[in-house]
């Protein structure tokens, strides 16, 4: 790595752009590995952290999504926080420009803003977790009151995290159940060969049972294209599929920032550490990069070799980071959680697992080093002020 030009005289600084899991875990990360020797900028417009992992529950329970305010966040890490979106990268003057037009110079530049998300089949209901996850609760009602009969879930092409989809099919058929509703045909829908293919082998299998025990028809290898309301029509094969209600996945692109090498899909290129090409101690993380597994678990892990490798530019005596990432996924079914782990090599799983048990502490929905002990920490004091203290990092 390139070392990021400052003074003696004065710290490094580093600008996080995004306030989602990814950009948090970096803060975190930044401050455990270096104390207080950075000055830190987080810039995103976003007031709070939404934690998206639970949005799945909304539908089904009264319990509204985790969000954190990032302002007591910020102020727990000493970390300047503006409230702004990223515009623009200049790496000539090492400086990122905001909507507003600030200029915010850098040592060191983490860009983790996000992917976009949009509805990509007309005439579904798009499960968007960070805007309205309980709108999807209409349906639930009406499979519960036996309104709906045949409900299909539908995994867009393209980069996606298609667990959450998997979770309201199982909570869905769970919900039917308990209800009396015997004749509900529930249709999972995705691109993928397999079950929750990215858990290759054991891990998919345990998915493919509970699929099979709920009752929900697996329609691998298949997409959707068009639906009229009534008719599903998919492909290959020119199928089609009788369905009163779709509920589907949003189809994500990347944030496409001005100054930074995108693919055509507008994702950040990066390489393994991290580094975004041709861009001296610039990084990108999470899902607004060209990496094809857009999970929050990976994206801290992502965050955990950015800040090891910022660390050791300032001067930090730390090991090179690993960056053989570790795929940990808790799947909500309405019968208790099921426990997924897999090895991840070159984007693809090469072993996997499944447990009853969580495998790992705290037994948050994302399995973070740093991210998950504080926000365990946030949760079990219930506390609503900032306080400087920062809990070991566990797994």
């Amino acid at each position: 790595m390139a070392h990021a030009h400052h003074s003696p005289l004065r710290p490094l600084h580093v600008v996080v752009a995004g306030g989602g899991i990814a950009g948090v875990e970096t803060l975190l990360a930044l401050r455990a590995l270096t104390g207080d020797t950075l000055s830190i900028t987080l810039v995103g417009p976003a007031a709070q952290l939404h934690y998206r992992p639970f949005a799945v529950l909304e539908p089904f329970t009264s319990r509204a999504m985790r969000r954190y305010d990032l302002g007591e966040i910020c102020d727990d890490l000493d970390v300047t926080h503006r409230r702004d979106a990223l515009a623009v990268v200049d790496p000539v003057e090492r400086a990122v420009v905001t909507d507003s037009g600030e200029r915010i110079a850098y040592d060191a530049l983490v860009l983790a803003p996000g992917a976009h998300a949009s509805a990509g089949l007309r005439h579904a209901h798009t499960f968007f977790a960070d805007a309205d996850p309980g709108s999807l609760h209409w349906i639930v009602a009406e499979l519960e009151q036996g309104m709906t009969r045949r409900v299909a879930f539908v995994v867009p092409p393209g980069p996606t995290w298609p667990l959450p989809l998997y979770e309201l099919a199982l909570m869905s058929a769970e919900r039917a159940r308990e209800m009396g509703i015997r004749d509900a045909e529930l249709t999972l829908v995705t691109p993928e060969d397999t079950p929750l293919g990215l858990f290759h082998g054991a891990g998919s299998a345990a998915v493919a049972e509970r699929l099979e025990q709920a009752g929900i028809t697996f329609a691998g290898s298949t997409y959707a294209h068009d639906y009229d309301g009534r008719t599903l029509a998919l492909t290959p094969g020119g199928r089609t599929l009788d369905a009163e209600r779709v509920v589907a996945l949003p189809v994500l692109s990347g944030p496409a920032i001005g100054g930074v090498p995108s693919d055509l899909g507008g994702f950040v290129h990066v390489d393994e550490h991290g580094r975004v090409p041709g861009l001296p101690d610039v990084f990108a993380i999470g899902d607004a990069t060209t990496f094809a597994i857009k999970q929050g678990g990976m994206a801290t892990q992502q965050a955990d070799v950015v800040a090891t490798l910022i660390a050791r530019s300032a001067g930090t005596n730390i090991p090179e980071p690993s960056t053989r990432p570790l795929l940990r996924a808790m799947l909500f079914t309405g019968d208790g959680p099921v426990y997924l782990r897999a090895t991840i090599t070159g984007g693809e799983s090469v072993v996997s697992t499944a447990s009853r048990h969580c495998p790992w502490w705290p037994p948050h929905k994302v399995a973070a080093r740093y991210l998950a002990p504080y926000l365990a920490d946030r949760d079990e004091s219930g506390r609503t002020t900032a306080r400087r203290h920062l809990p070991q990092p566990v797994l």
